[in-house]
């Protein structure tokens, strides 16, 4: 538990405002923030294999997915682009770039410093351009799977 503190922290400040989604908008983009939970979980563990970043104090050490990051802000943060720019899809990836820039550049080397995890063989450029893959990928899987199943079930 010691030297975990960060990483609980990490996981649970995000869901604080998970409230303020509204239940409709929750179960809208759940099953597409499930979906991208498993990419991010994918990546992971090629992250691993592929030594491309380093976590330090994971919650759990023999788990390649980082629980804290994949199931905190990435999470909620996928929420709540989602919520708020669905169906204008401009808006959308504009908002991820920005939260992705944020992520690969300031955000990792705040991370790097307060000693949380480390870039490996990965540099920040190839992070973000993940970043915004993973988005776009998001953002199709809601628009050509999840949608359409939901207007059959209504």
């Amino acid at each position: 538990m010691k030297g975990k503190w960060k990483m609980y922290l990490i996981l649970f400040l995000p869901w604080l405002s998970v409230g303020k989604l509204g239940k409709n908008s929750f179960l809208r983009f759940l099953p597409t923030i499930i979906f991208s939970d498993l990419i991010i979980a994918l990546i992971s563990e090629l992250s691993q294999k592929l030594k491309w970043w380093k976590v330090r104090n994971p919650i759990f050490p023999k788990l390649a997915t980082d629980v804290s990051f994949v199931f905190g802000p990435f999470t909620i943060i996928n929420f709540w682009v989602f919520k708020l720019t669905y169906n204008r899809f401009w808006l959308y990836l504009l908002s991820n770039i920005f939260a992705d820039y944020l992520f690969a550049y300031p955000l990792t080397t705040i991370a790097e410093k307060l000693g949380i995890y480390k870039m490996v063989k990965m540099s920040r450029n190839q992070l973000f351009l993940l970043s915004v893959a993973v988005a776009i990928l998001n953002y199709l899987y809601q628009k050509v799977f999840v949608e359409p199943l939901k207007r059959k079930t209504s």
